[in-house]
């Protein structure tokens, strides 16, 4: 672990802004584009309680105003199938490589792209049977590589829910999920004084970030919401295989 200095507390504030613009603008993508930077000050094991903290703390209230317009029964059936489903990711697991799990992750997310993009406004609502599989898919990417959000942006981003409707519902399903992350790593000891006085330190620039971000949303139109939306999901494809070719390529020298 990194001890706090001035350097790493004013560099993790950064980071969380520019995070934070991100997630208030499209509903998600804060630990997508926090921990790879908050990864270049200090190990990963530090970055993802940091990141975790920050959400769980200073995301309840943006989540407790989405409730209002986020959409229930989709919440509601993916919640309870991600659960269900990331006991089965992680005996995945333990079976299979982590650099395939990845890498199926990324096709996955890139094939979702597709559906996003032949998706809009006329689309037929999605029933229960459909929100099941994509929380299944969730919880085991969960289990398999602590990455659920690919399916769950993917579901929402391919519905025929407003703009406002989608962002709301992943703000309140990732500020769910993250409560449980928290508590895997309290419990495996990975949360230390220095996790939460980063996280402390980095709320007020979470909170801005939120807010900058909000007010970007609300100026822009639901196409461009949806290419936003689209990049970032790409992004995540890019992400997540990244670290898996990148050691099978090592591997074959």
């Amino acid at each position: 672990m990194v001890g706090m200095t001035t350097t790493l507390a004013l560099g993790t504030v950064a980071i969380v802004f520019a995070a934070a613009t991100l997630r208030g603008l499209t509903g998600f993508g804060f630990a997508l584009a926090a921990v790879p930077m908050l990864g270049l000050l200090m190990p990963p094991a530090q970055a993802v309680p940091v990141s975790m903290c920050i959400v769980a703390v200073g995301g309840v209230v943006g989540a407790r105003q989405a409730m209002t317009a986020c959409h229930w029964p989709s919440i509601r059936r993916i919640g309870v199938a991600a659960v269900v489903g990331t006991p089965a990711g992680v005996f995945l697991l333990k079976h299979i490589p982590a650099e395939a799990a990845r890498i199926a992750i990324a096709l996955f997310t890139l094939a979702a792209v597709l559906g996003i993009a032949r998706a809009g406004e006329g689309a037929k609502p999605f029933g229960a049977a459909r929100a099941i599989v994509y929380g299944l898919v969730a919880g085991v990417f969960n289990g398999l590589a602590a990455m659920s959000g690919p399916p769950i942006v993917a579901y929402f981003m391919s519905s025929a829910l407003s703009r406002e409707a989608i962002r709301a519902s992943m703000l309140v399903i990732f500020q769910i999920v993250v409560f449980t992350g928290l508590a895997s790593a309290l419990a495996l000891g990975l949360v230390t004084h220095d996790t939460v006085m980063l996280a402390g330190l980095s709320l007020p620039a979470f909170w801005i970030g939120n807010w900058v971000g909000a007010r970007l949303f609300a100026m822009g139109s639901e196409q461009g919401y949806r290419r936003i939306a689209i990049a970032c999901l790409v992004a995540m494809a890019l992400a997540s295989a990244a670290p898996a070719v990148s050691s099978l390529l090592h591997a074959s020298r």
